[in-house]
């Protein structure tokens, strides 16, 4: 068997052990924080269904944002769960969300009964690690200009989930700059005719120009 089949099992097991189990079923509103940053993991939390962002704030006040999440059976604590070290990200509802409350000591016994659903947990860790350095790397290597139209035609492609905050400067944040610098890189793709608002939303205003200017910058 591969991988890919053993995690799939796991991950059948530990829908069921959700599904099944005795755990709190507790329903969140937008602004609730599930896990805060630098506080020491309690619990972890099954997402049954709902709309949640992930922000990190450093010391000096600045924040970046992996973004606005449409989630559906999803862990979180996880990574604290593993590493025993204190919450790395603010995970906020963003709307009403409904969660499961998974004491700690139970997802341990899990594990042991069950090792496919640790072959699907570090799975899932591999999948996410890979796509924040993906975008890390982008950020370090690429102009802004470059990145938000990437992001862009990624989202218009279905590659990413397709929401985008509506004030501008959670977008900023999402990219790691100020309101400012956002703004000035977003006049510059709509001069250049790439993409274009509508309404709050910015859109791909020529498919075939972007990828050209997506190609020409990654050649430089």
């Amino acid at each position: 068997m591969t991988i890919k089949s053993l995690a799939e099992i796991g991950h059948k097991e530990v829908l069921e052990w959700v599904k099944t189990g005795p755990f709190l079923l507790r329903h969140m509103e937008p602004g609730d924080y599930l896990l805060r940053q630098g506080q020491n993991l309690e619990h972890l939390y099954w997402i049954e269904d709902g709309f949640c962002t992930v922000s990190y704030t450093a010391a000096n006040g600045r924040r970046f944002s992996h973004g606005r999440f449409n989630i559906e059976d999803r862990l979180y604590g996880e990574i604290e769960f593993l590493t025993g070290k204190p919450i790395q990200f603010d995970i906020r509802c963003d709307g009403p969300v409904s969660v499961r409350v998974i004491p700690i000591a139970e997802l341990e016994a899990l594990l042991v009964q069950h090792p496919h659903v640790g072959i699907w947990l570090s799975q899932c860790l591999a999948d996410t690690y890979q796509g924040v350095m993906d975008r890390v790397t982008s950020h370090f290597m690429y102009p802004l200009a470059y990145n938000i139209a990437k992001d862009l035609l990624m989202r218009e492609r279905g590659n990413k989930p397709p929401i985008q905050f509506e004030r501008v400067f959670r977008e900023a944040e999402r990219f790691g700059c100020s309101e400012r610098v956002y703004r000035r890189a977003v006049s510059q793709l709509i001069e250049h005719g790439l993409v274009e608002k509508r309404g709050r939303e910015l859109k791909v205003a020529n498919h075939i120009k972007l990828e050209r200017y997506l190609a020409e910058e990654e050649e430089r």
